[in-house]
């Protein structure tokens, strides 16, 4: 992660204990020599608790936006059995449970739901089936 914040690093030399310095600025590695014996150290940015808080709020907020999702998805499901119970309980001769799969159909089209699932609900049906219409 890349902040504008400098962070000054020193330490001993462990050929010689002359003390070594180096700043980051936004480079996440350096490469710094001993003054006195030429010894070189590759170095990494140390985290900052800065960073880190940043990184913190970043996952908070990451978090927040997926339990709002799932509890907006929880209740357009809900809405969902609702309404297909609804129109399940019609006493119309039947045309509420057409309605209820067309219903159906339209959610799972709208929600992104797999193709076979939503052929399933888009099948017509076959000659005779109604629970209207008498079998001859």
């Amino acid at each position: 992660m890349l902040t504008n914040t400098e962070v000054r690093v020193t330490f001993r030399c462990r050929k010689c204990g002359c003390e070594v310095e180096t700043h980051f600025h936004e480079e996440p590695f350096t490469t710094v020599h001993c003054p006195r014996c030429e010894y070189s150290y590759s170095l990494m940015r140390p985290t900052i608790g800065e960073e880190i808080l940043l990184d913190w709020e970043k996952e908070a907020v990451f978090h927040k936006v997926r339990a709002d999702q799932s509890e907006r998805d929880k209740l357009e499901l809900t809405l969902l059995v609702i309404k297909v119970a609804e129109l399940l309980t019609w006493k119309d001769e039947g045309n509420g449970h057409v309605r209820a799969i067309e219903t159906l159909r339209q959610w799972l089209l709208l929600n992104g739901v797999p193709k076979p699932l939503i052929e399933l609900f888009d099948a017509k049906r076959p000659e005779g089936s109604s629970p209207t219409e008498r079998r001859k």
